[in-house]
Order: structure tokens, then C-alpha cells, then sequence
């Protein structure tokens, strides 16, 4: 994962920016930078506390076992080219580089290279590390341009698939809350009245005993949104532990499922093309979604 320090991040311990840039855990970052696999402008630092100054380049090397994405586990949903959509699998994160592979621009490219295709690609927005789905890459800087301005100005539909815990009050809704970052978590978001303004669309498209299969529709793009949103009515998804979700299921015969990812999945997205009109990109929901709906319908019947 390689991250840059601006200005603004001058006194902020290597830690933090790590947690807060990269999207992950403070214990995860401290553990890489400790194991040795930061370098702050080529240099390896391991002094968690290290101070950045500004300006630096830091390149981060996560645990073994988050670089363990095969080729195979990501689909092509749209290739011409201007644009590269891609059904992104969990451990990806949306960061440049290799230093911490893997890394969505690193796998699109090793998919377009597979098919024979010119690998560079540009990044456009974001889904967090564990979620799954749809996602859209720019194969060209004036499609890039174009694609930013689309998100920019909210003019791109997402629905998501969500496996929460807990018992919906309503079977739809709109989540009204501003977000802001967690200043004693780094890397966490909070609901915040003084923060940006956040809303999400949810439907309950199926009820469990303790659980529920829902539809979201963010209606502006923040940091870890829907995760936020839907814990803050109730409804933290599974195996979101960051947000209060379960890692674990229980059925009453003793049977347990484990829930190794936030079970959050980017099904649709709608949004301009550059150049030929609008284009849907839909994804189907991946095994672990479905296999822990069908183990929360069973264990209600």
C-alpha cells in the first residue's frame, strides 16, 4: 500500500496515518510498521510513534495473509476502452502500489493483461477492503476525469446487498446522519451533527430470527457509510466488528457460523459513461453472503 503525507499530516504519528489513510485497524497498522514493513521515503521505520513531517511517500506491507487474492476471484463486468468494470473480491484494498498488494489497480491491470490489454488503469472510487462487488475503473485520463465528476457530483446510483444482525423496526427507510471520523479510533467513522451529510436508502428485502437481508441505497458517498448507517439504526452488518456486528452465528441444535468479512456487497452501480450513455454494472452476491443467509433462514425455521 503506498499512502503521501501532505502538509497537513505533519506530527501525526506513522500509526495513525497508516490506520487513518489505509482504511485499516491502529493494531493492524502498529503490527506492520513493528514487523518492519514500513518505509517512509525509502527508508524502514519501525518506531510506531515515528512523526511525519510531510511530503513523505509511505509504503506499507500488510500482514501475509491479506495478499492471498487469486486472479480468478475477480470478474470482468464491462471492458472497452475508456472503462473497466470488475466484480472486486474481499481483501482487495483501494490503494496504489504493490507494497501492499493487493491492490485494486494492481489486480484490474493483472486482469487486462490477462486478456491482452494495456494494464494501466485509474482509480475512481472506493469500496472498503472486505466489501465485495461492483466497481469501476477509468482506463484513460479524460475518462477518469469524467467518471470523477460523475461521483463527485452524485450523480451515480450504488445499491448494495447487506446481512445485518438485529431486528429492523421498519422495512424501509432513510438514514438521515452526518458522519465524521472517530478521533479516539483512528480509521473509524462516527455519527457526528457537525459532520458532513451522509443519507441511506434501505429496503428489508428478507427477515431472520436475528437478522435480516437488506437493500441500501447510499445516496452520498462517505467513509464506511452504509456500516455506519445501518449500525446506528440497529442494524450493524455481519461480521462488521469495528461497528458492533457478530463474527459469529448460532444456530440452537450448536451448529456456528463464522463471519470472516463485514458481509457487505456493492450488487449495482449505475453511472455515465464517458462516452456511450449511461451503463449498469450488476454483481452477483458472492458465496459467503449467500451461504450465511441460508444459514440464518434455517436456523428461523
Amino acid at each position: 500500500m503506498r499512502l503521501f503525507a501532505t502538509p497537513r499530516d505533519a506530527g501525526t504519528p506513522l500509526d495513525r496515518f497508516v490506520a487513518e489513510r489505509g482504511g485499516i485497524d491502529l493494531e493492524e497498522a502498529r503490527a506492520a510498521v513493528a514487523r518492519g514493513g514500513a518505509f517512509v521515503s525509502g527508508k524502514r521505520v519501525r518506531e510506531a510513534q515515528f512523526t511525519l513531517r510531510g511530503g513523505e511517500t509511505v509504503e506499507v506491507s500488510l500482514r501475509p495473509d491479506a495478499a492471498g487474492v487469486a486472479l480468478e476471484d475477480a470478474r470482468v463486468l464491462l471492458l472497452d476502452r475508456q472503462v473497466l468494470g470488475i466484480d472486486k473480491p474481499a481483501g482487495v484494498l483501494a490503494q496504489e502500489g504493490r507494497a501492499g498488494g493487493p491492490a485494486l489497480a494492481d489486480l484490474a491491470a493483472d486482469l487486462l493483461r490477462a486478456r491482452g490489454e494495456a494494464p494501466a488503469v485509474f482509480l475512481v472510487h472506493r469500496l472498503d477492503r472486505g466489501t465485495t462487488g461492483a466497481t469501476v475503473l477509468a482506463r484513460t485520463k479524460p475518462a477518469q476525469a469524467a467518471l470523477l465528476a460523475e461521483f463527485r457530483e452524485g450523480r451515480v446510483e450504488k445499491e448494495y446487498r447487506a446481512l445485518v444482525a438485529g431486528e429492523p423496526r421498519d422495512e424501509e427507510g432513510i438514514i438521515d446522519l452526518a458522519l465524521g471520523p472517530d478521533r479516539a479510533v483512528p480509521g473509524k467513522r462516527r455519527v457526528d451533527p457537525a459532520g458532513e451529510p451522509a443519507q441511506t436508502r434501505y429496503r428489508v428485502l428478507e427477515r431472520f430470527q436475528g437478522g435480516a437481508l437488506v437493500a441500501a441505497f447510499p445516496q452520498t458517498g462517505r467513509t464506511h457509510q452504509v456500516r455506519v448507517h445501518l449500525a446506528a439504526v440497529g442494524m450493524p452488518l455481519a461480521g462488521d466488528a469495528r461497528y458492533g456486528g457478530p463474527r459469529f452465528f448460532t444456530a440452537a441444535e450448536g451448529d456456528r457460523l463464522e463471519v470472516r468479512r463485514p458481509l457487505l456487497h456493492a450488487f449495482g452501480l449505475r453511472v455515465r459513461h464517458p462516452a456511450s450513455g449511461f451503463v449498469t454494472l450488476a454483481a452477483e452476491v458472492p458465496d459467503d453472503l449467500r451461504d450465511a443467509a441460508h444459514f440464518l433462514r434455517a436456523r428461523s425455521h
